[in-house]
């Protein structure tokens, strides 16, 4: 920043790496700028000068979640500073312009408020985009998910890391939720070519099915597999727009596994399963068999292959078996002996 003799202020800024042209912004307005630092960058947040002294708690946690992010992808985030901005009259709840975040004033409480309300889902959605938006882009509106998905789950990860699994879990549940409601009425391909307008796709399906089916991925690959793919996706497209099958591409090269049959029905196929499920048990031939079908509209829906865990109680305790469901419908059958029903 300049200070110019004739009482105006010059301010220049480069961005020497490339980046979406969407993520661009600019903001003017009267702010209190409160500044911290993580890693030799800055980290700023811009509220109204009223909320000075609650800027911290505003956007509390973004320098341990600015870590936590780095470690858990094993890409440090990739750009020169993070600005967090507090701005009125905005459309929607906040957007994930490139080191200069903007967000809808309701942000804005005090420290108090802010004890039973906190900002952190939104401030974690909006810095996942950083490297899920930002540093890899979609390449079309149509791969929306591609950005909207990986926010949405970057809003689990930190509600796991921070708050423990069964908050994180209770989260994800509300967030299927808001994706059953929505496709009553609604439903399309999760990479959906068919959109009238763009702002068609910033809908449930981007957002809430897209971090769904991540967590679905994840629950079949295992974290290990899962974020070794994340890490290999965004090394091999940093800095590139994409679409679905490079990310697919990214988990086949650390599994070694062919994903066609994960991608065609969860991204590139409309719909989810319906599901009935019972079990027996054979006291004389200590068998339990469990049926599980599956009773979507199949004129409008495929039969899904599911991988699920079924968790079998025994005198001896509880025992987790893995079963793999790819019939409208099938049984499972095992011998127990001493089974707790």
């Amino acid at each position: 920043s300049k200070t110019n003799k004739n009482g105006t202020r010059t301010d220049h800024w480069l961005m020497d790496l490339p980046h979406a042209p969407y993520l661009f912004m600019l903001t003017v307005g009267d702010f209190a700028v409160v500044k911290d630092e993580w890693k030799g960058k800055e980290v700023s947040y811009y509220v109204e000068p009223a909320y000075e002294a609650h800027a911290r708690a505003i956007f509390a946690h973004t320098k341990e979640m600015l870590t936590f992010f780095s470690e858990k992808l094993g890409v440090d985030y990739p750009w020169q500073k993070y600005a967090q901005i507090v701005v009125r009259d905005y459309v929607s709840g906040a957007m994930e312009n490139t080191t200069g975040v903007i967000f809808g004033d309701f942000v804005q409480r005090t420290t108090r408020e802010l004890i039973d309300n906190n900002n952190d889902k939104i401030v974690a959605h909006e810095l996942m985009h950083h490297w899920f938006g930002d540093l890899v882009t979609c390449e079309s509106w149509s791969n929306l998910t591609l950005n909207e998905g990986f926010a949405n789950y970057g809003e689990y990860l930190w509600l796991e890391h921070k708050y423990g699994k069964d908050v994180a879990d209770h989260h994800l549940q509300q967030e299927m939720r808001g994706y059953l409601y929505t496709s009553e009425s609604d439903y399309h391909d999760l990479i959906n070519f068919k959109y009238n307008d763009r702002e068609d796709m910033f809908d449930a399906h981007s957002y809430n099915k897209g971090g769904c089916v991540l967590h679905h991925l994840r629950s079949y690959l295992g974290d290990e597999a899962f974020f070794a793919g994340l890490h290999l996706y965004l090394k091999n497209n940093a800095f590139t727009a994409v679409e679905a099958h490079d990310l697919r591409l990214a988990f086949e090269e650390v599994t070694g596994e062919d994903l066609n049959w994960f991608f065609n029905q969860w991204y590139f196929d409309k719909g989810h399963p319906t599901l009935h499920y019972s079990h027996t048990y054979e006291e004389e031939t200590k068998k339990l068999i469990m049926t599980v079908e599956q009773t979507q509209n199949f004129s409008q829906f495929p039969v899904f292959q599911l991988p699920i865990e079924v968790d079998v109680y025994t005198a001896k305790g509880k025992e987790r078996k893995s079963i793999f469901v790819n019939q409208k419908k099938q049984s499972f059958y095992n011998n127990y002996k001493n089974l707790i029903q």
